[in-house]
């Protein structure tokens, strides 16, 4: 009868070093994958300018060949909630260098596409893509079209070569200045 009457123990919760330890263990987790996660996602936006900006150049070019007309997109930056981001627009006949004649370019881009925050588009001096009805484009729209975020290296590019209008999307090589298709 002696060995049911020992007491038992009753389990009140956790003490004081245990909830120490379980928070440093925690903070020294965090304090490592913090900046990980940070740049993965700064990554995606990347990866989401890429492709924002490569849609819209596709899409202008597709509803060009589709409606036989000439259609013209431009980079733009605006404020949005407060925040500066760059979006694409179509030209319109108000803009420097379009005349009333040439009309405005609606229904060239279904609508206006929206970078992430902090992507930044460098545009190399193209100032319009501008596709013809048949799809190809002026030596004005040839160039390599980079995206980037200021807090990574990952930088993308676009490339619109030749006069068929062809489109190439890759990593930017800053050493030689060269968009390596993917």
């Amino acid at each position: 009868m002696l060995l049911y009457n020992v007491r038992k123990k009753i389990n009140k919760g956790f003490t004081l070093v245990e909830m120490i330890t379980t928070v440093i263990i925690v903070g020294v987790i965090a304090s490592v994958a913090a900046p990980n996660l940070l740049g993965m996602l700064n990554q995606a936006r990347v990866k989401d300018g890429l492709a924002q900006v490569e849609g819209a150049i596709k899409e202008t070019q597709r509803q060009a060949i589709r409606r036989g007309k000439i259609c013209k997109i431009k980079f733009v930056t605006e404020t949005i909630d407060g925040k500066s981001r760059q979006t694409i627009n179509v030209v319109e006949s108000t803009d420097t260098g379009e005349t009333v004649s040439a009309g405005y370019y609606n229904g060239c881009l279904l609508s206006k596409r929206i970078l992430p925050v902090d992507v930044s588009v460098n545009t190399g001096g193209i100032t319009k893509i501008t596709f013809s009805g048949k799809g190809n484009t002026d030596s004005s729209s040839e160039g390599i079209i980079r995206i980037s975020h200021p807090l990574t290296t990952t930088e993308k590019c676009v490339q619109i070569e030749g006069l068929l209008g062809n489109i190439l999307t890759g990593d930017f090589d800053s050493g030689t200045s060269t968009c390596n298709a993917s």
